[in-house]
């Protein structure tokens, strides 16, 4: 027995909005997906940022240290190369 032509319109209409109905949410689904992907990205970036400007000023101090402790090592040898050559005369 065959099935009438309106009753089968029926079917594949009804069939063809349920494929719709699971693209659409396939579509909504990758929309978010994508959405919670550029959040993501974007916190990453800023949180990248901030390190690598913390990393500037983290090795900006350090070679300041360096500079003090060299200054301060090279006057040390100065004073007490002056001091040698005071009493050396």
């Amino acid at each position: 027995m065959a099935i009438p032509i309106p009753a089968a319109r029926k079917v594949m209409e009804e069939s063809q909005e349920s494929v719709l109905e699971a693209l659409e949410k396939v579509h909504d689904e990758k929309i978010m997906r994508k959405q919670e992907l550029k959040r993501q990205i974007e916190s990453t970036k800023q949180r990248l940022e901030m390190m690598k400007k913390e990393f500037k000023e983290e090795k900006l101090k350090t070679y300041n240290d360096v500079i003090e402790k060299y200054n301060s090592l090279r006057d040390e040898y100065n004073a007490l190369l002056a001091e040698k050559s005071r009493k050396s005369k």
